[in-house]
């Protein structure tokens, strides 16, 4: 989706050599298509387009909203993790909130003239700040990793460097890697006389450059860095369960080194299912749309007024929804703060006993009380015991 930032309000004069301008009224001065109108337009004004990105303004907005909301009023949730998880969530929820005049309602209102219709073409009409916020959640899943992977790999770097000044600089770096990125936009989009203009490639040879830069920093840059950082963290893993499962102790005092092996040993499998969550779900939701525009830029026909193109859209789009539950609904620890955070843990608490009463097996893996192990703090308690 990165390159269709600002392909897709001019992706059909591409396709036609034409270059779209809006006039101060917000119509499009390029010629009708066969006299029908534009296809991209028919598609994504239809009630299921809007459906859709309604629902995914919605669950997205609210979802992160929530997210935000727990972790900052429970105490025991705030670790240095969840600094970068509600970053994570802060991103997500503009984004999703770019969704509604973009996507939801793709009408674009009156330019007025002089300097404040110059700011809203380049700013608003080429969706600069969309594709900026949406560049600093990509980057705020990489740091998420990142600050796992020194917590496991390099835990006393990881004590001494991550404070709460490393993180905000890690923080204000993700915007700034989407500010700069974007910034070629203010070439591309040109303002004269009320009118937003669309400026083509001078060539195709930099239409490729641009191409494979974007695709490089919003999809392989960060697929690579992920894929590297879990690898590493799931191979520093199992040398600790290893090291565990050959120094068991015999007898009743042996009992409490089992359950932490055994503690470990799910840490292992924890962190290999959440490499394959990330991973995949990354690659599933920015693949399609990714390799269609990369195959465009690179000289390929493709049809932009087709259901393929837009499905691409509406799935890149999805991850600023499935981010939240990714890397923090999976979380025992989250859930229980949800429950304190509107008043119904002691019922929730309950409940879990009765459980527990009926099968004593219940949470049986969880960590030991009282240890402090960086390598295992997600949410803010001691256990780290992920849902399967």
């Amino acid at each position: 989706m990165a390159a269709s930032h600002f392909m897709e309000s001019h992706l059909q004069n591409e396709t036609v050599g034409m270059t779209t301008t809006l006039s101060p009224d917000g119509e499009s001065t390029a010629a009708n298509v066969d006299g029908l109108g534009w296809s991209v337009s028919r598609i994504e004004n239809s009630s299921l387009a809007r459906t859709i990105y309604g629902l995914i303004a919605l669950i997205g907005m609210s979802g992160n909203a929530l997210v935000c909301f727990v972790l900052l009023r429970v105490p025991s949730l705030r670790t240095r993790t969840s600094q970068f998880i509600i970053h994570l969530a802060v991103t997500d929820f503009i984004t999703s909130f770019w969704v509604i005049p973009f996507h939801l309602f793709p009408f674009t209102p009156p330019i007025p003239r002089g300097f404040a219709g110059e700011l809203m073409c380049r700013f608003y009409v080429s969706k600069y700040l969309m594709w900026v916020s949406i560049f600093a959640s990509v980057y705020s899943l990489v740091s998420i990793t990142l600050e796992r992977y020194f917590a496991i790999v390099h835990p006393i770097k990881y004590k001494t460097t991550f404070s709460l000044k490393y993180s905000i600089v890690i923080m204000i770096g993700c915007w700034l890697v989407g500010a700069i990125s974007n910034s070629f936009f203010f070439y591309v989009y040109d303002y004269e006389d009320g009118t937003c203009l669309f400026l083509p490639y001078p060539t195709l040879y930099l239409q490729k450059v641009i191409g494979v830069y974007i695709f490089s920093l919003i999809y392989f840059i960060p697929i690579t860095l992920n894929l590297v950082c879990h690898a590493r963290m799931v191979q520093t893993l199992k040398k600790q369960a290893k090291l565990l499962e050959g120094n068991r102790f015999q007898g009743n005092e042996g009992n409490r080194k089992k359950q932490k092996e055994a503690w470990q040993l799910k840490i292992v499998q924890d962190v290999q299912r959440m490499l394959l969550v990330v991973v995949i779900t990354f690659m599933i939701c920015w693949a399609p749309n990714q390799f269609i525009f990369l195959a465009f830029n690179l000289g390929a026909n493709v049809d932009f007024t087709s259901w393929y193109y837009h499905f691409s859209v509406i799935l890149a789009v999805c991850n600023s929804c499935v981010n939240p539950f990714i890397y923090v609904f999976r979380n025992r620890d989250f859930r229980h703060g949800v429950a304190k955070a509107i008043g119904c843990d002691r019922a929730i608490r309950r409940f879990a006993n009765r459980v527990r009463a009926v099968d004593p097996g219940v949470e049986s893996g969880t960590a030991a009380e009282g240890t402090d192990n960086p390598t295992t703090g997600t949410m803010g308690s001691t256990r780290v015991a992920f849902d399967n």
